[in-house]
């Protein structure tokens, strides 16, 4: 078929998009509301973490634990919705897709599990500091 034969090329509008294309988006990322409250809860976790680190005072280290823990919920959350975007992606053929998702969706997991443990041990170097 050469081009003059060709229909023209017509846009459609976002009612005739595929559900997957609709609603805002930052470049390729859909925004939806579970990505925007994990992205506040992290940011969230991640500055009280930091004004931890700089305060020096007696409750340091329940405020280090609590931030630790905040960071490793979050990712956990993150590890777990990963799972789903996997199985959507090995659904649809799109095979290096899954893999990438499955080798950045586990090293998510490591950093949660790794968050969570950090804050079991600030809280029990607390439960061990306490005088009585």
């Amino acid at each position: 078929m050469s081009r003059s034969q060709r229909p023209p090329k017509t846009r459609t509008s976002s009612a005739g998009a595929s559900p997957a294309l609709r609603g805002p988006r930052i470049g390729p990322v859909r925004i939806t509301p579970l990505r925007v409250t994990l992205a506040i809860a992290l940011a969230g976790g991640l500055s009280f973490l930091a004004w931890s680190v700089i305060v020096r005072d007696a409750n340091q280290v329940p405020m280090m634990a609590t931030g630790l823990a905040a960071c490793g919920i979050v990712l956990a959350v993150v590890a777990v919705t990963s799972v789903r975007r996997i199985i959507n992606a090995g659904r649809e053929g799109r095979d290096g897709t899954a893999v990438i998702t499955a080798l950045v969706g586990g090293l998510i997991a490591v950093a949660a599990m790794l968050l969570l443990a950090g804050a079991v041990i600030m809280s029990l170097i607390w439960s061990g500091t306490k005088a009585g």
